[in-house]
């Protein structure tokens, strides 16, 4: 395969899904509550700039995954003046380069700098509606913030940002793809530990949306029904119903802050042996685990998207293949399926 972040760029003329994910130097825990709230600050304003939208996020500790629309980008540029990129600027007006290149625009105008001015359209226009530039600038911005309240230098991340295409609404219609990947995402302070309930860790889209946040409702109404102009209440128990399918057992002696937190559902062992043996876990219980098709499957989808995904990228593969949609192992799917044929550990 070619490089991954040209490989996996979405077919051109629509808009594309991605589930991002991008971990920590040496994957340590280093992102507390306020680290937090600086990323969700920066992602806010960075989404606002770049004409990306964000329909599921969740920030942890030494990873955050994001679920980003992408709109393509020469449909929507379509028509706009050089004042129109220049004007995204405003985004980050509070920010020191910024300030100076708003300055330097001011400057332009006054002296009637017109190529200047044109230079500075064109280098905006190169940072809009792109998933990558989106990416770089946001871990950028987060590590200066973070080294410069930390006393410290270098790398904040891992390496480059990991990505799975995912196929989008058809029709008004979402994708079983935008649904369960956004229920994946909302469980992951539930899969570490670190909260009882999703809306109980702030730090994820569906507590942001249950604290009545516009944005992070809309994002979900898109991701659970393929829509985003519809109420919050005909979507809230659908998606309430997936995150709170009965998952791990918790065994009646177990205590949480001085309650009896028994309920019902399938032990860890159970689980195992499940999987050992080759059999499928309902969808409900696989999404409270780690799935790896949704960080390393490349494109996910129905069997159709998938193949046409790998009849444009033809050339890419062995001759020896003959479609790109695979089943996915482990738990109940249904229709959904995956461009990397996993071995090892798609569920644990």
């Amino acid at each position: 395969m070619r490089k991954i972040r040209e490989f996996l760029l979405g077919p051109e003329g629509q808009a594309n899904y991605y589930h991002v994910v991008s971990r920590t130097t040496g994957r340590d825990i280093l992102f507390g509550d306020d680290e937090k709230e600086v990323f969700r600050i920066l992602m806010l304003k960075q989404l606002k700039f770049s004409g990306l939208r964000a329909l599921a996020w969740c920030f942890m500790g030494n990873h955050f995954h994001l679920l980003l629309e992408v709109p393509d980008k020469k449909a929507v540029l379509e028509g706009w003046s050089r004042e129109d990129y220049l004007q995204k600027l405003g985004a980050f007006k509070s920010e020191w380069t910024t300030k100076q290149l708003l300055d330097e625009v001011d400057r332009c105008r006054e002296s009637g700098a017109e190529t200047r001015l044109d230079e500075i359209a064109d280098s905006v226009k190169g940072r809009l509606f792109d998933l990558s530039m989106f990416m770089k600038e946001l871990k950028l911005k987060m590590t200066l913030a973070y080294n410069k309240k930390h006393g410290r230098c270098g790398t904040l991340w891992e390496g480059p940002f990991k990505s799975v295409l995912l196929q989008g609404a058809d029709g008004g219609e979402s994708s079983d793809a935008l649904r369960m990947v956004a229920a994946y995402i909302d469980l992951n302070p539930i899969r570490a530990g670190l909260a009882q309930e999703p809306e109980g860790y702030r730090w994820c889209s569906y507590a942001a949306a249950v604290a009545g946040v516009r944005g992070a409702r809309q994002g979900l109404c898109y991701a659970v029904t393929g829509r985003s102009r519809v109420a919050w209440r005909k979507v809230s128990q659908e998606y309430r119903c997936l995150l709170y399918a009965k998952g791990e057992e918790v065994t009646a002696d177990q205590m949480v802050d001085g309650y009896n937190k028994g309920k019902g559902g399938f032990s860890r062992a159970t689980i195992r042996e499940v999987l050992e043996s080759g059999g499928r876990l309902p969808v409900a219980e696989a999404l409270r685990c780690r799935v790896r098709y949704f960080t390393d499957g490349a494109v996910l989808g129905s069997q159709r998207y998938v193949d046409d995904f790998f009849e444009s990228k033809r050339e890419c593969f062995g001759v020896r293949r003959k479609d790109g949609g695979r089943r996915m192992r482990g738990a109940q799917w249904g229709d959904l399926r995956v461009l990397r044929d996993l071995k090892e550990n798609v569920i644990s």
